[in-house]
């Protein structure tokens, strides 16, 4: 066989080959279009069908659907006002909590054991509290311990320390054995509160 015989049989393999590949994606093509033809059909169909449907609710249902989704509505509200009241209760409590390492505190004694406190004054001093003195309270003998504060959200940071102690607003002025002038914060240190850890 000579070369022309030779490029003559390969050319026409290679067009037959050619025309039957494209056969082949034309068919395949066809097929997938007749495929997409028929599943639109069908979504067209089922649409159509749920159309009809939902068009045959009465006005009574259609109402009660409206009124639900007016009380989820509601509902969603009512919960976002909640979280806004909420974050606004944190964030006073937190303006409340004044810390005490540099008030002027004094520690009283309200019990019959010696030396308490001085010993609740090098207590707190060592704590970190810079303004600590000491003193004997002689109006009542206190079994829990009280710290009276001069404003709101002072002492928050001494409960700690003490057995049950409470919190009050106001002054001391009576029953006490040392000068008053200038203290923001009173401890009187109750029998709760007799050891001292």
């Amino acid at each position: 066989m000579d070369k022309k015989t030779i490029l003559k049989v390969f050319g026409e393999a290679f067009v037959r080959s050619m025309i039957i590949l494209m056969g082949v994606m034309i068919v395949g093509f066809g097929a997938f279009f007749i495929l997409k033809v028929r599943s639109d059909k069908k979504q067209a169909a089922e649409l159509a069908k749920n159309t009809t449907e939902e068009s045959t609710l009465s006005d009574e249902d259609i109402q009660a659907m409206l009124e639900e989704e007016t009380s989820e509505d509601t509902e969603e509200e009512t919960t976002e006002e909640v979280t806004t009241e909420e974050v606004t209760t944190e964030a006073t409590t937190e303006e409340l909590n004044i810390p005490s390492t540099d008030k002027s505190i004094l520690v009283l004694n309200s019990t019959k054991t010696n030396g308490l406190a001085l010993k609740w004054m090098n207590k707190l001093s060592s704590a970190g509290f810079s303004n600590v003195n000491k003193g004997n309270y002689t109006a009542s003998s206190e079994t829990q311990t009280k710290i009276v504060v001069a404003e709101e959200g002072m002492g928050k940071d001494l409960l700690p320390y003490f057995n049950d102690a409470v919190i009050e607003v106001g002054t001391v002025s009576s029953g006490i054995d040392v000068s008053t002038s200038g203290v923001q914060i009173f401890i009187i240190i109750g029998s709760n509160d007799a050891n001292v850890q």
